[in-house]
């Protein structure tokens, strides 16, 4: 008996998913190259993760069952056989060439040829919203599944086009050691879902799938959660301005980021707090100010239930 759809990391790996709310792999660049002569291990961003399909599909016999993820926005892209996908409520056949994105929350499986060939491409939801800050249609567009046909010369027998270029840079700036990786990979990121973005249908509500409207209405709750977490607004104003109950609210955060409306905002006012005591010399209670709590004792306490340890043990084990 199945008593709820699997929720993973990445296929197979259970529990939490990758950390959208841990400190930026973009600030963590490597600080050194490989030594002469020293085959050095690939430093994983936190932020991000790319592997071929292969990889992991042949561990499952190339049957990837239907599962989601509360936080994490993948791309898969075929360069070589064919998938059968099952999509929520959907059902298509991708060939090589085509590109899908599969937003958060979205229940997905797949089925690939003996042949197949291709990438995933995984991104926590919290840094697809900051690389994509800049463009929030953009955002807004990709809330939605897209399916892409990326090659510009159909009669090519591989693909080719923006995407397929882009990819291949995706991968190689990956697997390398350059200076400023992190860098590199953010930006190629970011032109390729400016890409695949602008292909998607703008789309009209009243034809959303239900599972698209709750989507964009998470969304407007995070945006609003960016422009308000310091000021300790309220669950009532958040869905006040969203146009829903507060029971519902946490009924949609719940479904798609697997935690309360609560929760949310106390892990983006986690995720600052973590980031001021790391990188910077403010004092605790400053940081407490600019955060909008009350006094430096009342945020002391919050930090450690949520951390367990004193924001000050926290700064100094982690510089």
């Amino acid at each position: 008996m199945r008593n709820s759809i699997p929720i993973y990391k990445l296929y197979g790996e259970r529990d939490a998913d990758l950390p959208g709310t841990a400190l930026d792999g973009f600030d963590r660049d490597m600080a050194e190259g490989p030594k002469l002569g020293e085959q050095q291990p690939i430093t994983e961003p936190e932020f991000f993760h790319l592997e071929s399909i292969p990889e992991r599909s042949r561990l499952h016999d190339l049957h990837i069952k239907p599962h989601r993820h509360t936080n994490l926005f993948q791309l898969l892209y075929i360069t070589n056989g064919t998938a059968e996908i099952s999509f929520d409520d959907q059902n298509l056949t991708m060939l090589a060439g085509q590109l899908i994105t599969v937003p958060p929350g979205t229940v997905h499986g797949f089925k690939f040829s003996d042949d197949i060939d291709g990438w995933v491409i995984s991104l926590t939801d919290h840094h697809l919203q900051e690389i994509l800050a800049p463009a929030p249609k953009l955002l807004a567009r990709l809330d939605q599944a897209i399916c892409v046909d990326t090659n510009t010369n159909p009669g090519q027998p591989q693909p080719s086009g923006p995407v397929d270029f882009l990819i291949s840079q995706l991968a190689r700036e990956y697997y390398s050691h350059n200076t400023g990786r992190l860098f590199a990979l953010r930006h190629i990121l970011g032109l390729l879902l400016l890409d695949v973005g602008r292909t998607a249908p703008q789309g009209d509500p009243a034809h959303l799938s239900r599972q698209e409207q709750k989507t964009a209405k998470f969304r407007k709750f995070q945006m609003l959660v960016e422009r308000f977490y310091k000021h300790h607004k309220s669950l009532e104003f958040y869905a006040r301005e969203i146009g829903v109950t507060t029971t519902q609210l946490n009924r949609i955060a719940k479904d798609i980021y697997g935690m309360t409306a609560s929760e949310v905002l106390q892990n983006r006012l986690m995720l600052e707090a973590k980031r001021t005591l790391i990188y910077t010399d403010i004092a605790i209670q400053q940081i407490a100010d600019e955060l909008g709590f009350r006094d430096a004792g009342y945020f002391s306490r919050f930090f450690a239930k949520k951390a367990g340890i004193p924001p000050a043990q926290f700064r100094n084990d982690h510089r």
